[in-house]
């Protein structure tokens, strides 16, 4: 597959499908996209380490790894942040056999290791800043609030984090529900496809 925009647009929306419905909050948002974060970047690394095998034992490789990693994500989760590992549920694991991720790395195996690590770490941030502003747009319209629960999460600590700028009775409720999530994704593309056209639109408008 080719690295052109519309290409860039269908790996955003395979990777964010299983994801977006831990956005409902901007702490559920985070967990999540810091996760897929680890996950890109380990996917990239695993591509490089098994670049020499044909390409269905490295994807089972790949799986393999994610795997590994997802599993002791969950682990640490069940440790230090319980209520989190709750909230993100079956979500987490989904993370080791997602399509976009898996492909990704297996894209690495024939690129250097810098270009790998960079590729992976791309990848991961993007799905985390989709994640970041679908949670703090979603929370804020349909409670009101940014980082709700974050005490419960994460820790006393992150509890004084919490906002609260408007009743949460005064929210719409959509907006926490999952199709609220895709209708939110939905807008965040479009507001993307548009800003990609005007940019190209000054740009011939300049050669011209």
């Amino acid at each position: 597959m080719k690295n052109d925009p519309s290409t860039a647009q269908v790996w955003l929306a395979i990777a964010l499908c299983p994801a977006i419905a831990a956005s409902d909050t901007l702490t559920g948002a985070l967990g999540l996209g810091v996760a897929a974060l680890l996950a890109c970047v380990i996917g990239a690394l695993a591509g490089q380490l098994l670049h020499r095998l044909p390409p269905e034992p490295r994807q089972v490789g790949l799986i393999l790894m994610l795997a590994a990693l997802v599993t002791s994500l969950t682990l640490w989760m069940g440790a230090a942040a319980h209520e989190l590992r709750g909230t993100l549920g079956i979500l987490l694991p989904l993370l080791a056999v997602n399509a976009a991720i898996v492909w990704r790395g297996d894209q690495t195996s024939t690129a250097t290791p810098g270009a790998a690590l960079r590729m992976g770490l791309v990848s991961g941030a993007r799905i985390l800043a989709i994640l970041v502003v679908l949670g703090c747009t979603r929370e804020f319209v349909g409670r009101g609030s940014l980082l709700y629960g974050a005490g419960n999460s994460l820790g006393d600590w992150a509890g004084k984090l919490e906002l609260q700028l408007f009743p949460a009775d005064m929210g719409f409720l959509l907006a926490m529900l999952p199709p609220g999530a895709f209708i939110a994704c939905g807008l965040l593309l479009a507001a993307r496809n548009w800003i990609t056209h005007r940019h190209e639109l000054s740009e011939n408008r300049r050669n011209f």
